[in-house]
């Protein structure tokens, strides 16, 4: 049996309750009637900030794939919040957290995948400084998952083009990012024109010199007015946000967001009823494949594709990390074996 550790970090305080109030994996909207709990939720990241411990193994699981491979699989968040990476000071004792938990999984696990901000490229360089920080002592592969979280946003990019017959270009938020590059990449290869939203000129012409033949599908906008003509805009970053990207998306726009955290609250969003929002970079899965609980803020049988990813280097068997860029020749082949192991595309 392969044998696989996902490890990603608490987000919201709030999450801290997933831990006592187990109606939460299976519907996250319910925290709301534990609004009361927040004093103790803040007060558990304070200490989590400061405690000496560095992860905890939250779930340990079995995943049976439609295609007979089977992956036993663990879940390890380290005792970080989401608003703890912000906090420049502490991120040399993020670094260690993440340190202690990959040397404890590879004790167990012989892939590693690293969710949210664990692969931030300012913690860990997309696992990249993990590799080479622990260099011979590191005995597991390092998945970093955007290789499947690029090419199910691509999936959903061409579903979403098909679906409502767009002709117009897609605008891109996050374009020269490790996804982002990906995604403007290869939709650019099948003729979809991208307009990039970047305000870093030399990066938006690496990443147009990469597209050689089809370097004229990809144009560069450093203003949100530029996207104005755009159907379908695919927000890949958190920031502008709110108000500040709202005011410049046209009347009737279609948004597919990967970003982590989302730009748009709901409270944005339902402001907003003239746009339909999609969320990307999420797959489904038969839940009754799985004795997985601890589902990340997520309902069962959906998860992450940066997750899946790691199932799928794990039953795989590939010998190799997945840190740094994306390999735009590995995104077909990573997107068939998910397919194969029983992930597939929320419906549109």
């Amino acid at each position: 049996m392969k044998r696989m550790t996902f490890i990603a970090h608490w987000v919201e305080n709030s999450n801290w309750l997933f831990w006592w109030i187990g109606d939460l994996h299976r519907h996250p909207s319910h925290r709301k009637y534990f609004f009361w709990l927040w004093p103790l939720c803040a007060l558990m990241s304070i200490i989590y900030l400061f405690g000496k411990k560095s992860y905890d193994v939250v779930d340990r699981f079995v995943f049976h794939g439609v295609n007979g491979l089977e992956v036993q699989g663990m879940t390890i968040l380290t005792r970080t919040f989401g608003w703890h990476f912000v906090i420049p000071k502490q991120r040399d004792r993020i670094r260690q957290k993440i340190l202690d938990a990959v040397l404890y999984a590879q004790e167990h696990n012989d892939v590693i995948g690293l969710g949210a901000l664990i692969k931030d490229e300012r913690i860990t360089q997309g696992g990249k400084w993990i590799v080479d920080q622990l260099g011979d002592r590191l005995h597991a592969w390092v998945v970093h998952g955007d290789t499947l979280t690029a090419m199910v946003v691509i999936q959903q990019v061409l579903g979403l083009l098909a679906k409502f017959r767009i002709t117009s270009p897609v605008f891109l938020t996050g374009s020269t990012s490790k996804i982002g590059r990906a995604v403007a990449l290869y939709l650019a290869r099948q003729g979809v024109k991208v307009i990039m939203y970047t305000q870093d000129q030399d990066r938006f012409q690496k990443i147009r010199s990469e597209a050689g033949e089809y370097a004229d599908n990809l144009i560069h906008a450093d203003s949100l007015t530029q996207g104005h003509d755009c159907a379908l805009w695919v927000t890949g970053k958190a920031i502008p946000a709110s108000t500040e990207l709202l005011n410049r998306v046209p009347k009737g726009t279609i948004i597919l967001n990967f970003a982590v955290p989302n730009p748009l609250t709901r409270h944005d969003i339902n402001s907003r009823p003239d746009i339909r929002n999609y969320e990307g970079g999420l797959l489904c899965y038969d839940p009754a494949l799985t004795d997985l609980h601890f589902t990340m803020r997520l309902q069962p049988g959906l998860t992450y594709a940066c997750h899946a990813g790691t199932f799928v280097h794990a039953a795989e068997g590939w010998s190799e990390h997945e840190v740094g860029p994306v390999d735009i020749d590995r995104l077909e082949l990573t997107w068939q074996a998910a397919q194969a192991l029983g992930f597939a595309l929320p419906e549109i």
